[in-house]
């Protein structure tokens, strides 16, 4: 099957993408937009290669892309139902890109961002009350956030050994106060550097526009511990 979406997440990880967006269609000059789309491999946690994604003009796909794809099937995957698996032997076709400024009209306003009762974080969710904490579920939403400020810092990584850097998005919305880790590559060098060194305190960055800015914030597959973590996949500004 072919599906033709608009990206809106495009995060790094293990040197693979994490793409994700929302389908788009065309009728009589008119745009309509569907339900989202998460692209996914058959290798690893479903992470895509800079290969498998590559475009048919030789260049990578980028947040704003119209694209189309091949798909072979839906993955079974309740906790990510927006993922459907590519056909790796398939280029991706670019087809234009939509302006940042159209943003807004496909902004979303679920009542919470998968929120446990009587949790004391906000930034994960137990993995067996997850599915239950949205109706109907998604695990992507594109939200406009209130009081938004980003927080960078270095630490020392107890488990792996060296430093590590922070990069979190502070924000409220709906009435609560989250405090996710962004994913979102660009923004290390839209307002990240120069990064402050692990011996400094947190460094508080405000956005340049922060009317104009929406969030991609997304539910990551449930780790080791039992949780599923709640992530910024792309800070959008228009």
């Amino acid at each position: 099957m072919k599906k033709t979406f608009v990206i809106l997440a495009n995060s790094i990880r293990r040197g693979c993408r994490c793409i994700a967006g929302r389908e788009m269609t065309e009728h009589d000059g008119q745009r309509h937009w569907g339900l989202w789309i998460r692209p996914v491999s058959q290798h690893g946690e479903g992470e895509i290669s800079t290969q498998e994604c590559l475009c048919s003009d030789g260049t990578q796909p980028a947040v704003l892309d119209i694209v189309e794809i091949t798909l072979t099937t839906r993955q079974d995957c309740a906790y990510q139902p927006e993922n459907f698996i590519i056909d790796p032997s398939c280029r991706w076709q670019k087809h234009g890109t939509i302006p940042a400024s159209s943003l807004p009209t496909i902004e979303e306003e679920p009542t919470h961002l998968w929120l446990q009762a009587g949790a004391g974080r906000t930034d994960r969710i137990q993995s067996q009350i997850a599915l239950g904490s949205l109706e109907p579920f998604q695990s992507l939403y594109l939200i406009r956030p209130t009081k938004l400020l980003f927080r960078i810092w270095e630490t020392l990584d107890a488990f792996r050994g060296g430093l590590r850097k922070q990069r979190r998005a502070v924000f409220s919305y709906a009435g609560t106060e989250y405090n996710l880790t962004i994913t979102d590559p660009s923004m290390e060098a839209r307002y990240f550097r120069p990064f402050p060194p692990h011996d400094q305190p947190p460094k508080e960055i405000a956005p340049r526009s922060p009317e104009n800015c929406l969030l991609v914030v997304s539910l990551a597959a449930p780790f080791t511990d039992g949780y599923h973590y709640k992530v910024v996949a792309t800070v959008l500004e228009y």
